[in-house]
């Protein structure tokens, strides 16, 4: 096949974070693993950079001449919000497109309109309100809690300041957040538990890859956060004091809870594709959804990548069976 990996030019977003370096170095090795097991597996590949403005966008989009769009593009990074609109685009081109359909990213992107979803099916997630410096009088959470923001991915905005544990430290971190990304902040209970992840791969017939436990060694005044530092910055206490174990040393009771909560929460909010669900362990044993990622990452040896690996498969049978699910 002819395969157009489409992706956010590194050269066109402007850094609006310290490390966003970092991540843009991370996307690039990311789309140059998918390129290689791509060709690897005999296909032709043209990788199709996108920058804005938007109608220049739409016009690359529209002239692609292939059989296959592997979707990389996450968004411009001064607006998120952009992935589900580019995503129509490549939709309407009538070329198979991977991953998930425009509506479950646009969904997705919005953390509190999922988490409303979430509980309607039954699922448990942190209680939780978006804010705003002028709706602060309205908070009723219990301290601590997380404050983040409320359409980001990449843990962009999570820092060790992100748990608050007084109205003080929530005033100022909601003003952060809200002044930064752009105008409101998602704040939730804080569930120190154990942290899971899980990815799902198929269409209309999900299937749980695996799950990995986010295990910590951090010293006991940082809080136990996935946060930028700890994805992105190899000489900081998070980065070296954040590890994953993939499998998850579980039993099979907590599998099965586990499991269920996964794939329940990709059928509620329409995931195809490929997608990954983070969530906690609360001190009353029950599982609560943190967020569903509808484009995670996929490079090799993170991620679903990982958990791919420790099912048997090697790096090249993901990217083929994620673009196999596509072209169905």
């Amino acid at each position: 096949m002819k395969v157009a990996v489409v992706y956010n030019d590194p050269y066109y977003d402007v850094p609006n974070e310290i490390g966003e370096a970092e991540a843009i170095i991370g996307v690039m090795e990311e789309v140059v693993a998918v390129r290689q097991s791509l060709i690897e597996l005999g296909h032709q590949v043209q990788q199709v950079p996108l920058s804005k403005p938007l109608e220049a966008v739409k016009k690359t989009v529209d002239g692609l001449q292939v059989d296959l769009i592997f979707n990389m593009f996450e968004g411009f990074d001064d607006d998120p919000r952009t992935e589900p609109v580019v995503a129509r685009w490549m939709l309407a081109t009538g070329i198979p497109l991977t991953g998930n359909p425009p509506p479950v990213l646009e969904l997705t992107l919005d953390k509190a309109r999922t988490k409303e979803l979430l509980i309607h099916a039954g699922l448990n997630t942190p209680l939780f309100q978006v804010l705003s410096p002028g709706t602060l009088s309205e908070f009723n959470l219990n301290f601590p809690c997380v404050v983040k923001p409320r359409d980001e991915d990449a843990s962009h905005g999570l820092t060790p300041d992100s748990v608050v544990r007084n109205m003080e430290q929530l005033e100022k971190q909601v003003r952060h957040v809200s002044d930064n990304f752009r105008g409101y902040a998602l704040v939730e209970e804080f569930i120190d538990g154990r942290e899971f992840n899980a990815s799902v791969l198929g269409r209309n017939d999900l299937s749980l890859v695996e799950i990995s436990e986010i295990t910590y060694t951090l010293p006991p005044h940082l809080p136990r956060i996935l946060t930028f530092e700890s994805k992105w910055f190899e000489d900081t206490e998070y980065f070296k004091g954040t590890g994953v174990a993939c499998p998850a040393p579980i039993d099979e009771e907590l599998r099965s809870v586990i499991t269920h909560a996964v794939l329940t929460a990709c059928r509620t909010v329409g995931c195809r594709g490929y997608a990954r669900v983070d969530m906690r362990q609360g001190s009353d044993g029950k599982i609560y959804i943190l967020e569903v990622n509808a484009n995670p990452d996929i490079s090799p040896e993170l991620g679903i990548a990982r958990q791919a690996n420790a099912r048997g498969w090697t790096y090249n049978q993901l990217i083929e069976k994620i673009a196999a699910i596509a072209v169905e």
